[in-house]
């Protein structure tokens, strides 16, 4: 005998059989509420009783509500302020490097300025001194 079946072979369900898969755990769920609507309903307890369990479950959920949101809220809060040191740090040690950088290049620049202010300097001294060398070499003639 032939012990395999079609998923052993490589079947693919198609998307109709995987919409019924749905449709029937969906219909289990919802069958699952209805009957425990309908146990609670038919307990053996008093209306007062059976209301009062009600709204303590209520309460109790809404409390762990609460103190899951003051948690988050406080978890939030330490990341936003952990995000906003980093930030603070990290726009601090862009700042020291540029600054740095800015002194580098006026250094830079201070520098060539100086370098350029002298050769001007060379340059009037020297066209001073062809000059009179011209105006001698005229008198001279």
């Amino acid at each position: 005998m032939n012990n395999t079946n079609k998923f052993d072979q490589g079947y693919v369900p198609s998307s109709e059989a995987k919409g019924s898969i749905s449709k029937t755990v969906g219909y289990l769920l919802i069958g699952g509420g209805i009957g425990a609507a309908l146990a609670l309903l038919f307990a053996p307890k008093s209306g007062s009783e059976f209301r009062h369990d009600i709204a303590d479950v209520t309460r109790k959920g809404y409390d762990s509500t609460l103190e899951g949101a003051k948690a988050l809220k406080e978890k939030s809060a330490n990341a936003l302020h952990l995000v906003s040191e980093k930030a603070d740090s990290a726009i601090d040690y862009a700042s020291s490097k540029l600054s740095n950088r800015s002194d580098v290049v006026s250094d830079v620049a201070s520098t060539v300025k100086e370098t350029v202010a002298d050769g001007i300097d060379r340059m009037q001294n020297e066209s001073a001194n062809v000059a009179q060398n011209i105006s001698k070499a005229a008198k001279a003639s």
